[in-house]
């Protein structure tokens, strides 16, 4: 009798055993399965029944496992297990979650019976994130954003952005991926490869709770800046600032004089159009950057800042999004934070603008009601209508294309585009239009924005304004044409307060360029001459005497 019931209770035990989860037994033994965990990151794997093996593949990393082998290969390299992968009970081939990191910079947990990268592996949540956005997991993908990201992107907007990502490269795969931080985000970079042959780089950008707080889809170019020869490292020093507003901070850094005493003239630095980050970025150059470490060795501060609309691609735009939003609020939230940092000469504090940032200046300027800007720079400032301006640049793209007999699908391209912004320009003439009456069918994004800004004149504003200026050209302009130096001198031929310089040769990223400019040439190393940054410096001191 008791011999039997031994026999039933047994029996009972391994029945309840036959019901406990596979993954359960295995994650308590510190395994984690591979294909599962790999899969969820966008990566693939293969399995060789033959060879009872697996041969990993994320991104550039290539990773090869048998079972019951304590040795793989992770790159060609021998890569030592912390114990030998495994065939489980539900047939999924396990290694030690340590060797996983490891061997794939990965740190993943288990959650909800699902394995997912830890909260603080910005990497990993980004691959992630990907991937569900990838499978059309749309709830998931939501799951991971803060609620000011995800009140923008209900499943019906995520679907439409996979699918545009989709329309304009194709199916997806992960070439290579980087975490970067700054005070105000912490962020995953990613660069995919396409089958059309095309790559193209996200930036995911998590809050400090590890949610997702807005993303952008970027250029995947290689960075082949080289640091200018006046750009001596140990002459200034680098802080960390954030600016902008409270719900929209920015990440700025503040270069310093090294060993600088007594308080320093100061200025905040403005872009163009368009995204830009705190270096003002393009192809091989980095004005903003170069303009700060060349000032700071003439004793000058300077604070840049990851414009609005690159921080934030998403959460920054909403119906009626203007220039105020754009490029204004934040520049004089700039401005504000050098006037409360003791190191800093209130009455010495600057604004320079480049291109769009040159041609709001004045308005800069007419919003600084505590008249806490001592003067301000002029970079190549359209001194017309932008409306006007692009679409003169678009036809002069066209007319090089002729001229240099490109490819009649090349010339359609390009036709295309001039109609377009012939189409913008025509509509924005045409007073039955205004910010509070939209035209049905505006050919360009964001038509408000440019509603609010069509005719617009720097020049104008400026002058009847007496805040001291410094307006410089580039000669070799192909954005901006030396032609809008005369007109800022013609308008404001009644101030003495204005002082004008252009530079034979520099194109509209201040670099010297010996050919006629095209912008193709952007995409080379190149820096601003020491010459530039002397005629702001020397303008800088000499307004202070």
């Amino acid at each position: 009798m008791k011999k039997g019931l031994s026999f039933s209770l047994l029996a009972v035990m391994l029945l309840a055993c036959s019901f406990i989860s596979p993954q359960r037994i295995y994650a308590d033994t510190g395994l984690i399965p591979v294909r599962e965990a790999v899969e969820a990151l966008g990566g693939s794997v293969i399995w060789s029944k033959e060879d009872k093996a697996l041969i990993v593949t994320l991104g550039r990393l290539k990773w090869n496992m048998a079972v019951g082998s304590g040795l793989s290969v992770l790159n060609g390299t021998d890569f030592e297990l912390g114990q030998p992968a495994v065939m489980s009970m539900d047939h999924k081939v396990r290694v030690p979650v340590e060797s996983f990191r490891q061997a794939l910079k990965i740190r993943m947990k288990q959650d909800d019976g699902q394995w997912k990268p830890d909260a603080e592996d910005t990497s990993g949540l980004g691959m992630y994130w990907m991937r569900l956005l990838q499978r059309g997991d749309y709830d998931q993908a939501r799951g991971l954003m803060n609620d000011a990201l995800a009140a923008l992107f209900p499943a019906d907007a995520l679907e439409q952005y996979r699918h545009n990502l989709e329309d304009a490269y194709g199916s997806w795969t992960m070439l290579t991926s980087r975490s970067e931080a700054n005070d105000v985000h912490r962020n995953a970079v990613l660069d995919y490869q396409t089958p059309r042959g095309k790559s193209f780089r996200m930036e995911l950008r998590f809050d400090p709770e590890g949610k997702l707080d807005d993303l952008a889809v970027l250029h995947s170019t290689p960075d082949v800046y080289l640091p200018p020869a006046y750009g001596d490292p140990g002459r200034y020093t680098e802080q960390k600032m954030t600016v902008g507003s409270k719900s929209l901070p920015l990440p700025g850094i503040l270069t310093l004089p090294a060993g600088s005493g007594g308080k320093l003239p100061a200025v905040v630095l403005v872009h163009g159009s368009g995204p830009n980050d705190q270096d003002e970025s393009s192809g091989g150059g980095k004005m903003f950057r170069d303009i700060a470490v060349g000032l700071a060795q003439e004793g000058v501060a300077v604070l840049r800042y990851s414009k609005r609309t690159y921080e934030y691609p998403n959460r920054s735009l909403f119906p009626e999004f203007t220039v105020q939003e754009e490029t204004i609020e934040d520049a004089l939230s700039a401005v504000k934070r050098l006037r409360q940092d003791e190191r800093i000469d209130p009455g010495r504090i600057y604004v320079l603008g480049h291109s769009q940032g040159g041609m709001l200046v004045p308005t800069i300027i007419q919003e600084d009601l505590d008249g806490s800007i001592a003067g301000a720079m002029l970079l190549s400032a359209p001194s017309g209508s932008l409306e006007d301006l692009m679409l003169q640049q678009y036809q002069g793209i066209m007319k090089r294309a002729v001229d240099n007999h490109e490819a009649a699908a090349e010339l359609e391209r390009k036709k295309a585009k001039v109609d377009t912004w012939q189409t913008a320009v025509d509509l924005l003439h045409d007073d039955e239009y205004s910010k509070d009456n939209l035209p049905a069918q505006f050919p360009l994004p964001s038509a408000y924005w440019w509603y609010d800004i069509r005719r617009y004149s720097g020049p104008l504003i400026a002058r009847s304004q007496h805040v001291p200026l410094l307006i410089l050209q580039g000669e070799n302009d192909v954005q901006v044409p030396p032609s809008s130096l005369k007109v800022w001198k013609q308008a404001l031929d009644s101030r003495t307060d204005v002082q004008y310089k252009s530079y034979p040769g520099l194109n509209h990223m201040y670099a010297l360029y010996d050919r006629p400019s095209t912008g193709e040439e952007y995409r080379f190393p190149s820096n601003m001459p020491w010459e530039v940054i002397q005629d702001i410096a020397d303008w800088i001191h000499l307004a202070a005497k």
